[in-house]
């Protein structure tokens, strides 16, 4: 078997086994569905819903995007800010590992408070709930570029500028996708927080409507396509990176 079927058949099997498994423990030990709903139970909960299913899913993709752009946008740059200036790492660093500490559960309702019961306040949790990995990996691949490249870049007589958009940018590319890896899982965490404490749509919003009526099956149907969701935009920055940066591919152990 080939590498590349074995990437696709293992995985596969191994799910399908798991659901088998799942559903026969569920139908043997006759175990209630409001406590473990069984595979069966799951799609008949998702059936139940229709192509409501998918009009909420499509409100959760578009606030998890769109805040995880806007992570993007400012991970990014403050990364970079962070890597080249030691007054502003020295300055804002420790505050930005403060905020990050704090629980967005805890702070989402009062967020709500400040600006509103609109998509602007699931998207400010979004983006404070995945910046921050995107952030430490911009600045880690800046600072781990080799020495040898940056003393290269002085000689040659490159300004600050040019040094990092031809030597250290390039160098942390693979850092950066390891980042983007990371924040755009924890965007799908930040979108169904926002949903919990402030929609009227979205799976978040489903999940609490449908537990509050102990529609489980239901509920855990919205959970398998979160996870679905959160899995295919895995595989998106996987395939960017892949299809526009594969140069730096084998700087990154995790390909």
């Amino acid at each position: 078997m080939s590498p590349a079927v074995r990437k696709v058949v293992l995985p596969v099997a191994t799910f399908v086994t798991f659901i088998a498994l799942w559903q026969l423990a569920s139908v043997t030990f006759e175990i209630p569905v409001y406590l473990m709903p069984a595979p069966s139970d799951i799609w008949g909960g998702g059936q139940g819903l229709g192509l409501v299913l998918f009009d909420h899913a499509l409100q959760t993709l578009n606030t998890i995007v769109l805040g995880f752009f806007c992570a993007c946008c400012v991970g990014i740059p403050l990364g970079v800010l962070v890597s080249v200036n030691r007054t502003i790492s020295e300055m804002f660093y420790p505050l930005i590992v403060f905020f990050n500490a704090i629980p967005i559960i805890a702070i989402a309702p009062i967020l709500v408070v400040i600006f509103g019961t609109d998509e602007t306040t699931r998207l400010i949790i979004v983006t404070l709930t995945c910046f921050f990995p995107i952030m430490v990996a911009t600045a880690s691949g800046m600072m781990d570029t080799p020495s040898e490249m940056l003393d290269l870049a002085r000689v040659a007589g490159a300004s600050t500028m040019v040094e990092i958009l031809t030597v250290r940018l390039p160098h942390a590319v693979s850092f950066i996708f390891s980042g983007l890896r990371i924040g755009v899982t924890v965007a799908v965490i930040g979108a169904v927080v926002a949903e919990f404490v402030n929609a009227n749509k979205g799976l978040g919003y489903l999940v609490t409507s449908s537990t509050a009526q102990f529609a489980i099956p239901t509920a855990t149907a919205c959970v398998v396509m979160l996870a679905l969701i959160s899995v295919l935009l895995y595989q998106a920055v996987n395939w960017i990176h892949r299809g526009f940066f594969a140069w730096s591919i084998k700087t990154d152990a995790g390909d």
